[in-house]
This record gives C-alpha cells, structure tokens and sequence, in this order.
C-alpha cells in the first residue's frame, strides 16, 4: 500500500468547502456583524493543508493528529450552519418536507411511536442508541489513528466527510429546521430516563437550526457501518452495523426527525459511497503529487503474518500485516511456479500467494 505524502484527497475537500465559506461570508460583510472576520479565518483555513504537510513525517503524536483534524472541522462547520441559517435564509422548508413526509408515510411517525410504544426499556434503548452515534462517529477513526494504520484512517476520514459536507451543502442551500422544533414533543413519564434526558441535554446545548433533511446522523451511522466491512473485523463490523440501525431507528423515535429525513440519509449514502467518492477520490488525487507506482513484491512473512481467512478475502486484512518492498519483481523460474504468484499487483496479490502455499503443502512428502 503505497503512503500518499503531501496534500491528500480529504485534505483538498476540506480546502474547497473552507473557500466556499469563504465566499459565502465575504457576501455577508456589512449586513452581519463579523463576517469578514469569519472570511479571513476561513480563506487561511482553506491554505491550512499545505502548511500541514510539510508535518506528515513527523512524530507520531502529529500525524495522529493530522489524520484526525477533519473531524475537529466538522464540529466547527456543524456549529457555523446554524449561524448561517439565519444570515442566508429569511425562511425554512419544514412546510414542503411535512407534507412530503405525511403524503409518503400517512402519518407522521415521530409523533405517534413513542406514545404508542411508551415503554421505559424502549425509550431508554433508543435514546442510549440515539447517544452513542457520537462515539460509532469519533472511536473508529481514533483507533484507527492510535493503531498507525494510515491507510485505513484516510479511507474512513475521506468517506465521512464526503458525506456529511455534502449533507452541509444541502443545508446551506434550503434549511429545515425538523419536527424537534416545530411540532409538539412526547411529555410523560419518559422524560424522567436517563438516556432522554442525557440526549435532550446534548440537543440543547449543540443543535444548529435548519439541519433536519436529510439526517446527517443516518449519513454519518451508516457510511462507518459500510467502511466497518472494508477496514475492521468481522464482528466488530456487525456492531457497527447493528449501532447503525439503532442510529436510524432512534432518530424517529425520539421525534428529532421525520422518516423521510432517514429515507434521504440513506438514499445520500449509498450513492456518495457507491458512485460520487471514487470519483472525487481520483479527481482530488489526479492534482496530488503522488509517487510513481512499481510493480510490489511480497515478502514470504506476510503469511505468517495473515490468517488464511485474510488471504482469501485481501481487503479484511489490516495495514500492518501487508509489507511490500517496493523494487522490481523476480522474474518467475517457470510458468505458474511460486515465483510468478510474486509479481501482479498488490490487489490480486493474496489469492496467489494462498494458492502458492497449497501447491507447495500438496507437493511435500508425506
């Protein structure tokens, strides 16, 4: 797996969504009190990722933090939209969403689950699930980070931010404020748990006005449950998935969003992770200076080093058990010996060297 130095594809999204904010706020200098403050900040923000590669061969410590600073901005964003909700728009779309949501589902869920499911158990799991969104978000790319597995970091970190920036961008563009704030909310005895009253506490000091459509937690939940197949273990990946159902589920449930909110998170995901993020990658990529690509050699002790179930299934194995030595092949000794599994590409690279090893065990004596 060949190290990107320099400026990387999420590092060049960043850099695009800064300038567009930048834009945005030196429209607004003179009508909104610090705007050009904000443009300035921003316009230096959008030059950031080239001062920061200069750091990437750094300590340790730094390129942690340098694989983790995309997601410090996304808190920041998040925190800017509701500002800009205000400054962009004199009015919302929750009027067009409702009747959508009512003409598609019959009836407003949001409203209506939780009193006729008031279960304590129930409120309570769905609010926990509803909570722990926050850490299936910020746990996997720190362990990512902290494990050195470079890679996998960068594949999970561009992902997410393709989703939610382009959540963002639909935010800018025509805000909903969502059911939380416009329609009456659940008051009974299930507001006294634990968990509900942990969650409303978070919404009420964080939330931002018009972010409702599409749900950027189902975005969010179910982009780490599909980057959990690639880059985690199999279990781990199920509770990943698991959590992201909980995610999708709870967010009606708790009346912070209506269905159609979750229908448009979902539809959102599977096309940016299945069609817009390898275009985006190699678009964002093909500007980068990446170094020229030769032809891997394996070494024998990554066998040892993966299990047989990796071998066969090359994308479930993690970075550390890979070693190339990036120096021209040996040419095979004969055709289809253990020599020629060597060479190709490092995509295709463990079914050959599984199948070189059975050849060889079927060859021993007995």
């Amino acid at each position: 797996m060949a190290v990107i130095r320099g400026v990387l594809p999420v590092d060049r999204l960043l850099a695009l969504y800064n300038g567009l904010l930048a834009a945005i706020w030196l429209a607004l200098a003179g009508r909104v009190p610090g705007a050009l403050a904000i443009c300035l900040a921003h316009g230096a923000a959008a030059s950031l990722p080239w001062l920061l590669a200069r750091a990437r061969d750094a300590g340790r410590g730094i390129r942690v933090l340098l694989g983790l600073y995309p997601l410090v901005w996304l808190l920041a964003f998040w925190t800017e939209l509701g500002l800009l909700r205000f400054a962009l728009h004199d009015r919302t779309y929750d009027a067009a969403v409702t009747a959508f949501d009512a003409a598609l589902f019959g009836a407003h869920w949001n409203l209506v689950w939780m009193p006729a499911m008031s279960w304590p158990w129930l409120s309570e799991l769905m609010h926990f699930s509803y909570f722990a969104y926050y850490a299936l978000i910020f746990v996997p790319p720190l362990v990512l980070a902290l494990a050195g597995r470079r890679d996998a970091l960068r594949d999970v970190t561009f992902r997410l931010m393709v989703g939610y920036l382009a959540c963002y961008l639909v935010y800018l563009l025509a805000p909903v404020d969502g059911p939380l704030h416009t329609m009456p909310q659940y008051a009974g005895p299930l507001a006294d748990g634990s968990f509900y009253r942990l969650v409303h506490a978070v919404l009420d000091g964080g939330d931002s006005l018009g972010t409702a459509f599409p749900s950027s937690h189902v975005v969010g939940a179910i982009t780490i449950a599909l980057v959990g197949r690639r880059w985690f273990g199999r279990w781990t990946a199920r509770v990943f998935a698991l959590e992201a159902v909980g995610v999708t589920l709870s967010t009606v449930y708790t009346q912070n969003h209506f269905p159609v909110d979750v229908v448009a998170g979902v539809a959102l995901t599977l096309v940016l992770q299945r069609y817009a993020v390898p275009v985006l990658e190699r678009a964002l990529r093909g500007v980068a200076h990446a170094p020229r690509r030769t032809p891997p050699l394996v070494t024998a002790g990554w066998i040892g080093d993966t299990s047989p179930e990796e071998l066969h299934e090359p994308h479930r194995a993690p970075d550390r058990c890979v070693r190339i030595h990036r120096r021209p092949p040996v040419a095979p000794a004969r055709r289809g010996g253990c020599a020629a599994a060597g060479a190709g590409t490092a995509s295709g690279i463990a079914p050959r060297i599984g199948a070189c090893a059975r050849r060889r065990a079927r060859r021993r004596p007995a």
